[in-house]
């Protein structure tokens, strides 16, 4: 009897063997860098789909032992493939938002809602929205923290944003342009971590994150407008 039931159990464990199991990635893309991470995965359509992540964000693979496709699962005139890179997106968001209220340049308002602010010190778009921000913070009931995300495009950028942090600088001197010209370590090290923490969720700015993990990238005052209900 147990000889029966030992073969059984070998049995039932290759034919429940998930299409998960049977994917080696590195095999057929061999060629992807060190950098990108399979974050999840699960079986859709008979395939395997991989969340993959690099530090331009999140995109996705689906596969079998035999091969990969790379591109967009559409199914019934909707993403398969966006719908989840926005699931996992907002739970990477959720899991992180701890360290996004810790790594806040200065916070305005004081709502029950939640917005995080991604900008760099010489972004025009970010300039051109600030004062939008502040205006919807007050009528719609937000709290704002703003996040430095210094780009490598604007070279002064890191140290107007270090300084921020140094002098300790509050969203009024934001919009009046007042970043100072301290360094200390303290601007340093939020400044660093803040890029770090961003890191796969974040690429331009501005950047609006918001706490139930929605992210809108721009500086449209209007689609903003509409998030910032």
């Amino acid at each position: 009897m147990r000889k029966w039931l030992f073969i059984g159990s070998l049995m039932g464990s290759f034919a429940f063997a998930g299409v998960c199991d049977e994917v080696d990635l590195s095999k057929h893309l061999p060629f992807l860098p060190e950098t990108v991470k399979v974050v999840e995965k699960r079986e859709v359509y008979s395939l395997c789909e991989m969340v993959l992540k690099d530090r331009g964000g999140y995109f996705t693979v689906y596969g079998t032992r035999d091969y990969v496709i790379v591109g967009n699962l559409i199914s019934k005139g909707r993403s398969v493939s966006n719908e989840r890179v926005l699931e996992v997106q907002a739970k990477a968001i959720k899991e992180r938002l701890a360290d996004l209220r810790a790594l806040a340049a200065t916070v305005y308002g004081s709502g029950q809602k939640e917005v995080f602010f991604v900008s760099d010190p010489d972004c025009p778009y970010c300039n051109g929205i600030k004062r939008k921000v502040k205006e919807l913070a007050d009528k719609n009931g937000y709290k704002v923290y703003l996040l430095w995300f210094p780009l490598p495009m604007h070279p002064k950028a890191k140290e107007k944003a270090i300084s921020f942090v140094c002098e300790k600088r509050t969203y009024e001197d934001y919009l009046a342009d007042a970043y100072g010209k301290s360094v200390c370590s303290e601007g340093v090290s939020k400044v660093e971590k803040t890029l770090e923490v961003l890191s796969g969720l974040v690429n331009a700015t501005p950047t609006f994150i918001f706490s139930d993990g929605r992210i809108v990238v721009g500086g449209n005052p209007k689609a903003l407008e509409e998030e910032m209900k």
